[in-house]
């Protein structure tokens, strides 16, 4: 079975999806994999971004293309100057999403060999998924 192209697309799809899987872990108080899923969520939107500013015929830069393949979502911000200028711009504005970013931003992938309890799941999906000021909401605007 043929694997799926990583692409700016499929990226969107799987962040997406990664979201709706934590809100079912959520709902089923599988909290571990719902933290998980929702910063997994995240960064897939985030790598979105990044593969947007990759040129189709053009050959991207090793130490970028390296620097993707991270876990960080802070430093996958920083990746692309525009959108970590951009939130941090709007993060003056919005005192909400400044509050969401510091809690996604914290999320660790490290801690899927560890037991999240509920409010740390809980804070990391509603940070990321809040209507208006989620961190989602704020990628998806500019993805």
């Amino acid at each position: 079975m043929p694997i799926a192209r990583l692409n700016r697309d499929t990226l969107r799809t799987l962040a997406a999806s990664r979201l709706e899987e934590a809100r079912v872990l959520l709902d089923h108080k599988l909290w571990t994999g719902a933290y998980y899923m929702a910063g997994l969520g995240v960064e897939c939107a985030l790598k979105s971004c990044l593969a947007s500013s990759v040129k189709e015929h053009d050959f991207p830069d090793k130490e970028f293309v390296n620097a993707m393949y991270v876990h960080n979502l802070e430093k996958l911000f920083r990746l692309n100057g525009a959108l970590w200028i951009g939130l941090q711009a709007e993060m003056k504005i919005d005192t909400k999403l400044s509050i969401n970013w510091s809690t996604v931003k914290d999320w660790d992938d490290g801690k899927r060999y560890d037991i999240v309890d509920e409010l740390e799941a809980r804070a990391l999906y509603e940070a990321s998924t809040d209507a208006g000021s989620g961190v989602m909401e704020w990628i998806r605007g500019r993805w």
